[in-house]
């Protein structure tokens, strides 16, 4: 069974609608992958807008907390280092518990395997330091594209097929 958080991110990303995520344009062409914009990852933003659109509505009908997550927020995290992940969770802390860390989420397109292959690595490392439970690597692209998908241990890599738009493949750490 899928993580109930692996579930709502899943979720969120196949309610995102073309038109808005793939507003900066869906693939890099290898040329493009290796200048400075494909490292800071700059056709990948209006995907993780949208993204955090349909998360935060799915948010505002309390969905996190009717499937056992509680309350969640993002917010980021100086303990990250100076290279974050995306997005970082955290669950709020209830009946005097502290806040702690939920969840570490980047995103990359398979046509810019250099961000891949760095999120991947990010994501293992926050993961161990400073201690995010669950580390997802969002891999968009076509499914030709996705076959050759770097991973790295205790990361859940979610493939997002921009054909058939929705998550065809669900991979554990």
């Amino acid at each position: 069974m899928t993580d109930l958080f692996v579930q709502l991110v899943i979720e969120a990303l196949n309610l995102t609608h073309p038109r808005f995520a793939s507003a900066g344009g869906l693939v890099y062409t290898p040329e493009e992958a290796e200048e400075p914009a494909a490292a800071r990852k700059v056709r990948e933003r209006p995907f993780v807008m949208e993204f955090y659109s349909e998360f935060r509505r799915m948010w505002d009908k309390a969905e996190p907390i009717r499937r056992g997550l509680g309350h969640i927020i993002i917010q980021s995290d100086s303990d990250a280092g100076a290279r974050a992940p995306d997005l970082l969770f955290w669950k709020l802390g209830e009946h005097g518990a502290p806040d702690s860390r939920l969840a570490a989420i980047s995103f990359a397109f398979a046509t810019n395997p250099g961000a891949v292959a760095a999120d991947q690595t990010l994501l293992a490392r926050v993961r161990d330091k400073p201690g995010y439970p669950r580390a997802i690597g969002v891999v968009i692209g076509r499914a030709a594209d996705l076959g050759a998908v770097p991973r790295a241990d205790g990361v859940v890599t979610l493939c997002f097929d921009t054909e058939k738009w929705r998550v065809v493949q669900v991979d554990a750490g």
